[in-house]
């Protein structure tokens, strides 16, 4: 999978393609339902698969000074999109050029001429743009005109429960780590540095990783 970081130097293997559009933190059970959507649009086209996201999630931008508990930090992210066959990955740098970029300039110089998207993929609740200002039908409208199909996909849940990244941090956060699993459709991970301590446990035949 290719990964691109901003949209100044874009490969050809990562232009003209069916992109599905959004944070995809944990790239759980609905998020998967938009990165089917894409590589089925991209195997219809001929043409490469992708997603476009954001780092570091809005809300980290909006409030710095909040804890934001993040499922998959961008390492962890990557390597679960690929999972799913994906051609490419374009990282957008969410600073406040970007926060502040409106919805139909969002499309015209990510979307077509960074891009030359031939398909978007999005979910029913995406907004994007300034102040929040575009949604899906925003993106759908330009799409003839511009030259590129826009499919919205539906929420998707299990026994009258939504599945989203909010709700599978309230899972962890009570510690039903199978719960969670059932949303994401995979086992969370979480990942740490090893560092040297006082080796105590070492020392008493139980050894442990700090």
């Amino acid at each position: 999978m290719i990964v691109v970081h901003g949209t100044s130097d874009v490969p050809a293997g990562a232009r003209g393609g069916a992109f599905a559009i959004g944070n995809f933190d944990g790239v759980h059970r609905g998020h998967q339902a938009l990165l089917r959507s894409a590589t089925e649009q991209a195997t219809a086209l001929g043409a490469p698969a992708g997603v476009i996201l954001f780092e570091p999630h809005p809300r980290e931008f909006f409030q710095p000074n909040k804890p934001h508990f993040r499922l998959t930090p961008l390492e962890r992210k990557l390597e679960l999109l690929e999972q799913f066959g994906l051609d490419a990955a374009v990282v957008l740098r969410f600073d406040a050029a970007l926060a502040g970029l409106p919805a139909q300039e969002f499309i015209e110089r990510i979307v077509v001429d960074a891009l030359a998207a031939r398909h978007i993929v999005v979910g029913y609740d995406f907004h994007f743009g300034k102040a929040g200002g575009g949604d899906p039908e925003t993106m759908r409208r330009p799409g003839e005109a511009l030259g590129f199909g826009v499919t919205v996909v539906a929420q998707v849940g299990e026994a009258g429960e939504v599945f989203s990244s909010n709700a599978i941090r309230a899972e962890l956060a009570q510690g039903d780590v199978t719960g969670a699993a059932q949303m994401l459709g995979h086992w969370w991970r979480v990942s740490g540095k090893v560092i040297g301590g006082f080796k105590r446990g070492t020392g008493l035949g139980f050894p442990t990783a700090n």
